[in-house]
């Protein structure tokens, strides 16, 4: 397979979960307890026997904490860290040294996450991975083909369809100054592209996108400064804000993964405000979405 062939079948297996995710999230985004059996027994919603077996076999409890199923993860790792086939370079000590720091670091990421879509993301992810691609692609056309049914069965609307007005956004993004200094091209009042977009996404320590009024209000404790990004170190904080003309389908989403797949693909995109975060604080960041 060649490195091309590679990244689409990458893209597409995330687009898969993501596209999951989105369509599973309003039956679990209340629940506490029991999520990756519930996303499990979701998408083999045609087969409950199957589903039972699963959950059974690999022990997932229904009344099991987030941070138990998040904790598969390890498992997960564990599995790729594993030769079957020559038990020698199974050195027990590094095994035990690697999942007690696996253990340690994910407790720390479960401390970091404040959202509580990120884990569910995390353990939607965890679902498919146990149930399969083949079970989720199966899952999706059929709730595709449930929902064409239903709008068959609605009326027809003969009344003129009216353009769609845009939604513009505002996507507010806290980056390492290391991050903006890189990309070099981004300027307060200027436009930025698509891609320069996603890296900030990617990179970033917290971020938020909602509308225009709601990001002004946000925007107001937040301790900015008037350091120029050269002076800075490099680990410094930078609070980037881009004005998105059509943004609908990023309004108050909390997965970067989904918030950079939701980028509208035309319309000019503006940087409203470029200004360094004051060493150390932490205001008004409770009101951001934390990576």
């Amino acid at each position: 397979m060649n490195p091309q062939s590679r990244v689409l079948v990458g893209q597409n297996i995330g687009k898969l979960y993501g596209d999951i995710f989105e369509t599973i999230n309003p039956t679990i985004k209340f629940q506490k307890k029991g999520v990756l059996s519930t996303v499990i027994y979701t998408i083999l919603e045609s087969d409950k026997s199957q589903a039972q077996k699963i959950c059974e076999y690999l022990k997932i409890e229904d009344y099991a904490s987030l941070e138990d199923d998040l904790s598969i993860l390890i498992d997960i790792a564990d599995i790729f860290i594993s030769n079957p086939n020559d038990k020698k370079l199974l050195i027990n000590d590094i095994i035990i040294q690697f999942k007690d720091f696996g253990k340690n670091a994910h407790k720390k990421i479960i401390n970091k996450v404040e959202s509580n879509d990120m884990k569910l993301f995390q353990i939607v992810v965890i679902g498919c991975l146990i149930v399969g691609a083949v079970s989720c692609v199966i899952y999706l056309n059929k709730k595709q083909e449930e929902e064409k049914k239903k709008n068959q069965i609605l009326p027809p609307d003969n009344s003129p369809q009216r353009p769609k007005a845009p939604v513009p956004v505002a996507l507010c993004i806290l980056v390492p100054a290391s991050v903006v200094r890189n990309l070099g091209n981004i300027k307060k009042d200027t436009p930025i592209n698509i891609s320069n977009i996603e890296i900030l996404i990617e990179n970033a320590s917290y971020f938020l996108c909602t509308s225009p009024e709601v990001a002004d209000t946000i925007q107001q404790p937040l301790k900015l400064t008037n350091e120029n990004i050269t002076d800075v170190s490099e680990q410094r904080e930078f609070y980037v804000r881009i004005n998105i003309p059509d943004g609908e389908e990023m309004m108050d989403k909390k997965v970067p993964y989904i918030l950079k797949r939701n980028l509208p693909s035309n319309g000019q995109c503006m940087v409203e405000k470029l200004a360094c975060l004051e060493y150390l604080s932490v205001s008004g960041l409770e009101n951001f979405n934390r990576v």
